[in-house]
């Protein structure tokens, strides 16, 4: 610990970037946010902040008071709502309903993006995952990450997607979005029990340290050991359904992936420092 502080000193110049979760424990964004903050040399640090769904909204405000918090990471389970509390959207969170990151303009306005969709993507390609008409997808989760990877996966040029959530009215809402966004594709209501798909993807809580640890998103017993299975949860860094896959002798793409892909953008977004989005770990 001692370390890690005279590595990255904090001052009273110091900008502050809160990741704003529920629960907070299995969050690895501050600490690959800092590396790249470090590598960069900037005067930043990013650190967790546990925010109940209820207090999501006096936090903010209170955010607003702080003018050394620049920003904000938004993660689980507040992504769509936050996309509420936002004055002025990007492009991606116009169009999906959610966003990853905020940031405060000089009146303290508030500005939010959707990065998750697309840095999933391109940690997919990265892991030599070729996206695009032929990628049949199957993705559990219908919630704010759920919805940037939808989009992303559309916009790529998957024309087969389909969905399931635990909480059927939920995914049957997003599925209508989708089908209006791209209305040439194949977009269902899938089964729990997994068949006849390349991509398997957790896009839910399933699996994640603290919260639905022993739940398994999917079954994928029914599974050809030519899928691949990707998640999103970061920590554990091997989730239940990414060992059962390994040990069917299926490809595997961690959660790491999505916020490596992704973390540089981020940052650029809330600091307002494009050259961040260039800085690769």
């Amino acid at each position: 610990m001692i370390n890690h502080l005279e590595a990255m000193p904090i001052s009273g110049k110091t900008k502050i970037i809160p990741i704003l979760a529920d629960p907070i424990a299995h969050v690895e964004t501050p600490r690959i946010m800092n590396t790249l903050l470090r590598k960069a040399n900037y005067d930043a640090v990013c650190v967790p902040f546990q925010v109940a769904a209820e207090n999501l909204e006096q936090c903010l405000a209170a955010f607003k008071l702080i003018p050394t918090i620049v920003g904000a990471v938004i993660t689980v389970p507040h992504k769509m709502s936050m996309s509420e509390l936002t004055q002025i959207k990007g492009d991606q969170a116009q169009i999906i309903g959610a966003v990853n990151a905020i940031r405060f303009d000089e009146q303290r306005q508030v500005h939010g993006e959707m990065f998750d969709g697309k840095g999933f993507v391109q940690g997919l390609i990265h892991a030599n995952v070729e996206v695009g008409p032929t990628l049949k997808v199957f993705m559990a989760g219908a919630g704010g990450v759920a919805r940037g990877i939808a989009f992303a996966l559309l916009e790529r040029g998957v024309r087969t997607l389909h969905i399931y959530n635990r909480t059927q009215a939920t995914a049957e809402e997003l599925i209508q979005i989708l089908r209006n966004y791209a209305p040439e594709a194949d977009i269902q209501y899938a089964s729990y029990d997994v068949k006849d798909v390349d991509l398997c993807i957790n896009a839910s809580s399933a699996g994640m340290l603290g919260a639905l640890e022993d739940v398994l998103p999917f079954n994928i017993d029914a599974l050809e050991s030519n899928a691949c299975v990707a998640e999103v949860v970061m920590n554990p860094a091997k989730t239940k359904i990414l060992l059962q896959a390994e040990t069917r002798g299926m490809k595997t793409v961690p959660g790491q992936a999505m916020i490596l892909a992704q973390i540089g953008q981020l940052a650029a977004f809330i600091l307002d420092e494009p050259e961040l989005a260039l800085i690769r770990l």
